[in-house]
């Protein structure tokens, strides 16, 4: 898409243009050829969203051969575990865990290992990282609120108040209004069914 000469900055900002439009395609076609871990980062992200695993598995090797103790190489191998399922869980907890200890947690860490430990089963140890990203960053992100409300919900525990925060602090995200249009859509037909 775009030619010879382009600088990878170009490339990398028109391939995040295209994904914030929803066309995967054309922002891999941005950088797919690009020889940076930037851009062979992005293409392990793209595939990932194509359900392309065994791509973004080569990617993740080119990655690799450029610089396999980059932080982009550590987390790309992290979302492709991720993305692999439950049986890689573990090795997504590993790497997570050596590099919070090498750059201390941070709020998007502490959701990616609340991420594989839910991956993994481990429904009790995401919530604690998630409070502790609440605790230690503030973090009333909407990540870690949604991440709150499934850990929450598999140990058969209240989710309310997450719920309510996330509609307060984050009333456009998707999970918000998709609670509005189904109540709405219940209240609707409770109605129905009153006496």
């Amino acid at each position: 898409m775009l030619g010879d000469g382009v600088s990878p900055r170009v490339q990398l900002t028109a391939a995040h243009v295209f994904l914030q439009a929803g066309m995967k395609k054309e922002a891999l076609q941005c950088v797919h050829q690009g020889l940076t871990l930037e851009q062979s980062s992005l293409c392990v992200q793209i595939y990932i969203l194509l359900d392309r695993l065994d791509l973004a598995g080569n990617a993740l090797n080119e990655l690799r051969r450029i610089d396999e103790d980059s932080m982009l190489t550590q987390l790309a191998s992290v979302h492709i575990a991720l993305a692999t399922g439950s049986s890689m869980a573990g090795d997504a907890v590993h790497t997570l865990n050596q590099i919070s200890e090498q750059y201390g947690p941070s709020p998007m860490l502490l959701n990616l290992m609340a991420c594989a430990q839910m991956q993994g089963g481990n429904y009790a140890e995401a919530e604690r990282k998630l409070a502790q990203a609440r605790e230690e960053f503030g973090a009333d992100d909407a990540d870690t609120l949604v991440n709150l409300i499934v850990a929450s919900q598999y140990q058969h525990k209240p989710v309310d108040d997450y719920i309510e925060t996330l509609k307060r602090q984050h009333p456009t995200h998707f999970l918000s209004m998709g609670i509005d249009t189904v109540s709405g859509a219940f209240a609707r037909e409770a109605i129905k069914y009153r006496a």
